[in-house]
């Protein structure tokens, strides 16, 4: 029983230590977990990537027609249009403004699972510690009452 509540209190220790470094050290592990949990409920990095994608591909459609409108205006203008304005761009709207905000909610909600199962574990093991402890501290008692039963009766 000893040893089982020494276990305990190490995992509970150890689970404290991920969850205090989880937004560190163990992000990658955590993360996974998260992206795991959004693909089982239906939200895939690829097609949140190929909607990004679409409207990257719409938005640079409207810059190349706003580059040509440019171009026309300047046709008997010697003034350099800046080119850099007008080159595609990857936006990832949908990924930036909605995928990663769910995924770190998740993280944090793993971490905050993790927390619980390590109070969980932790007090457990001080109840267990307590059992443990009460029945060597009865046993102990009992052996001197016989003890000192033992030496009332020779007397």
């Amino acid at each position: 029983m000893k040893n089982l509540y020494q276990i305990l209190y190490g995992v509970a220790a150890l689970l404290l230590l991920i969850v205090l470094l989880g937004g560190t050290l163990t992000k990658p592990v955590f993360n996974s977990y998260s992206v795991k949990t959004l693909e089982t409920a239906g939200v895939k990095r690829s097609s949140i990537d190929s909607i990004d994608s679409s409207i990257d591909d719409m938005v640079y459609g409207v810059k190349k027609m706003e580059f040509q409108i440019e171009r026309i205006k300047n046709i008997f203008s010697d003034k350099e249009i800046d080119e850099a304005k007008y080159r595609r761009v990857k936006n990832e709207v949908f990924a930036k403004n909605i995928y990663t905000p769910i995924n770190e909610l998740l993280i944090v909600g793993y971490r905050i699972g993790f927390l619980f199962v390590s109070l969980i574990l932790f007090l457990s093991a001080v109840i267990i510690q307590l059992i443990y402890r009460s029945r060597s501290l009865r046993k102990r008692v009992e052996k001197l009452e016989e003890i000192y039963n033992s030496s009332l009766s020779k007397n």
